[in-house]
C-alpha cells in the first residue's frame, strides 16, 4: 500500500472500503464550498491499482491529435468515452461510443459545434484503476438518496497538452467553462518540464474563489459543475530547450435517469 500521511482515513456512511482512500475530508468541501483541491500526498491507493494506474498512464503517449483547435493548432491530443454507472450497485459498463457536444453558453471556444474524438482503447475501459477512481469520486459527491439509484453517464476524457518555446499550450477547454455535468473530476496524469497551467475556480457571477497548481501525479480537484466555473491557464517550457507536457484524466458526471446499459439496450 502507498502511504497517506499519518491522518484519519474517510470512509463515507456505510459504503464499502475500497482501494483508494483520503486522509481529506472531500465530500464535506463539496457540500460546503463546491470543490476540494486534493493532494496526491492526501491519496492512498493499494500496490494493484498503482500498478494498473503506470499501465494506464502509457496511454497518454499515443493520444491522437484533437482536430477542433482554434487555426487549426496541434498542441491538444486526446481520447474520450463513456461508462454507464449505477451508484447503488457501483455498475460500471461501457456505453457505444458518441460524438462530443457542449453548449456555447458553457464553453465559448469550441461549444456550439459537434467534436468527434478518437475513442477509448478497450485496455483503458477494462482497466482497474479507472473503474475504481470512477468509484471513488462519485461516493465523494453530496448528493441525495434518490440520485443514488438512478443510473448517471461517466464520460471519461484523456487529454494531454504540449507546449514548446515557439507556442504555449491551451489546457481544454479554453477560457471560464462548464462542462455542462453535475460534477467534474480531474486528476493529473503528466507534468513535465511545465511553468503556468494554474487552475481557477469561480462562483456563479465568475468571480474568482480560488487558484492552485496541479504539480504531483495524482494531485486532484472534484467540482460542482452546476454552481461553479473553472479554467486552467496555457502552458509553456520551464527549460525553452525542451517541451512542456501537461496531462489530465477528467470524468465529467451527468445524472441520467433515463439511461440504458449496453446489456438493457441489446435484450
Amino acid at each position: 500500500m502507498v502511504n497517506a500521511p499519518a491522518a484519519q482515513m474517510f470512509n463515507y456512511g456505510d459504503e464499502p472500503m475500497s482501494h483508494i482512500s483520503a486522509t481529506r475530508q472531500i465530500r464535506e468541501e463539496l457540500k460546503t464550498r463546491g470543490y476540494s483541491l486534493v493532494r496526491a500526498a492526501e491519496l492512498s491507493i493499494s500496490d494493484e491499482l498503482r500498478q494498473a494506474w503506470l499501465s494506464l498512464s502509457m496511454d497518454y503517449a499515443d493520444l491522437p491529435p484533437d482536430d477542433f483547435l482554434p487555426g487549426k493548432a496541434r498542441y491538444r491530443f486526446r481520447r474520450y468515452g463513456r461508462f454507464y454507472f449505477m451508484p447503488a450497485s457501483e455498475e460500471l459498463t461501457r456505453l457505444p461510443h458518441e460524438n462530443y457536444f457542449q453548449s456555447s453558453d458553457i464553453n465559448k471556444v469550441t461549444g456550439g459545434i459537434v467534436r468527434k474524438f478518437a475513442p477509448l482503447l478497450d485496455a483503458t475501459f477494462d482497466n482497474p484503476f479507472l473503474q475504481e477512481l470512477i468509484r471513488f469520486d462519485f461516493r465523494q459527491f453530496p448528493i441525495a438518496d434518490e440520485m443514488k439509484r438512478a443510473p448517471w453517464e461517466v464520460q471519461v476524457h484523456l487529454i494531454r497538452v504540449t507546449a514548446n518555446a515557439q507556442a504555449r499550450g491551451y489546457p481544454s477547454p479554453e477560457g471560464i467553462h462548464r462542462d455542462g455535468a453535475e460534477f467534474v473530476t480531474v486528476h493529473l496524469a503528466e507534468w513535465v518540464n511545465v511553468q503556468g497551467g494554474d487552475v481557477s475556480v469561480y462562483d456563479d457571477d465568475q468571480n474568482l474563489l480560488a487558484r492552485y497548481r496541479l504539480n504531483q501525479i495524482l494531485d486532484s480537484y472534484l467540482l460542482n459543475d452546476r454552481i461553479l466555473w473553472h479554467q486552467a491557464a496555457s502552458i509553456r517550457p520551464k527549460r525553452a530547450a525542451h517541451q512542456a507536457i501537461r496531462s489530465i484524466l477528467t470524468f465529467d458526471y451527468h445524472y441520467a435517469p433515463g439511461l440504458r446499459s449496453q446489456t438493457d439496450r441489446e435484450l
